[in-house]
């Protein structure tokens, strides 16, 4: 879902500001590594570490990237988002522009602090340059935001976020990769952006863009990418793959944990709220973003939990037949290596026999 937010930033930013591919790397080295942060309003120490860690152990796979694979790989990534039909996709990309522009101003004036001491000094001529997505994937978005996203949308998130990440160093279709603190510095500061974003625009963009994204991106078209996928970090050793994939996993345990204490705060204040207004001879306060107040948000909040309960099947299920597929490829891989034993053990008998 965090991906389609920085669908929005991209496109927003390829209408307005000149150098336009460059959010989309702001995004693949800022928000990549922080995909999982959910959106609660205060975050557990552990989440920061968390983020850290993976901030530190993306570096590596960050700085492998190569153009010759990245770009093709962008294309066909992208691929999937522009076959959704061009109406339900503008609406997400609108939703999702509403999130990105719903932070206050004091915070969003902090990230661009962040973002831009994160790439003070550094020069296309002098930096690790690391690919961006080809600028003809965010014109193609740009388009479909130009005519189905109203234009003050595009024109405010813009005007918040096109002063720092339209000054980005870039060089053709690369963009200069920051020191190892200072992405750490950034993975924390749009986390803690994150966090600030408005908890009913959130919703709005999940409710309406998690069944888009199941009824046009299917599980068939996802997994050819894996391959893909694995063929972008060349240089990146087996031990930095594993160190980042258990570094996700452990942002993730962190995120949900966070996640489940937030909706445990929100239920006791409701319950306290109502305890004062019976204590009080009070109607019950009913909150403005609860299904009972917003008939239409519960609809769009059953549609996104059925639409997340089918994908959660789907995957699992694919996850089986690969994992009786990848036995079944090891069972002929150890009867060929047998069949191959015997065989050079019967040759050598031969050779004997033959003298």
């Amino acid at each position: 879902m965090m991906l389609l937010l920085h669908v929005a930033a991209c496109v927003a930013l390829r209408i307005e500001v000149p150098k336009a591919a460059v959010p989309c790397a702001a995004a693949t080295m800022c928000a990549a590594v922080i995909a999982a942060t959910p959106f609660p309003s205060l975050a557990a120490p552990t989440i920061n570490e968390a983020i850290i860690e993976v901030s530190e152990t993306s570096y590596p796979i960050i700085k492998s990237l190569r153009s010759e694979t990245f770009g093709p790989f962008s294309e066909k990534a992208a691929k999937l988002f522009l076959d959704i039909n061009p109406d339900k996709l503008g609406k997400s990309i609108g939703l999702g522009i509403d999130v990105l522009t719903s932070a206050p101003p004091a915070e969003m004036d902090t990230f661009n602090d962040v973002v831009k001491a994160a790439f003070t000094d550094l020069s296309p001529t002098s930096c690790t340059l690391v690919p961006l997505p080809p600028k003809s994937l965010a014109d193609k978005l740009g388009a479909i935001a130009a005519e189905k996203v109203e234009p003050e949308k595009l024109k405010a998130f813009a005007d918040v976020y096109g002063k720092s990440l339209g000054t980005l160093p870039t060089e053709g279709d690369k963009i200069c990769l920051p020191p190892l603190d200072k992405l750490d510095k950034l993975a924390l500061a749009q986390a803690d952006l994150a966090r600030s974003f408005n908890q009913e625009q959130s919703t709005r963009f999940a409710a309406y863009t998690a069944p888009v994204l199941k009824s046009s991106i299917s599980l068939g078209k996802v997994l050819p990418l894996v391959g893909d996928a694995k063929r972008l970090t060349p240089t990146a050793t087996p031990a930095q793959l594993s160190a980042f994939q258990q570094a996700g996993k452990r942002v993730e345990a962190a995120s949900a944990a966070e996640a489940n204490r937030v909706k445990y705060e929100a239920l006791r204040a409701r319950s306290e709220a109502l305890a004062a207004a019976k204590a009080a001879g009070k109607p019950a306060p009913l909150a403005a973003s609860s299904p009972t107040a917003n008939p239409v948000l519960k609809e769009e909040l059953e549609a996104a939990a059925k639409a997340r309960a089918e994908e959660a099947a789907a995957i699992k299920q694919a996850a089986t037949k690969a994992a009786a597929a990848r036995k079944q490829e090891l069972q002929e891989a150890e009867l060929e290596r047998i069949a191959e034993l015997k065989r050079k053990s019967a040759a050598i008998k031969a050779a004997k026999e033959a003298q």
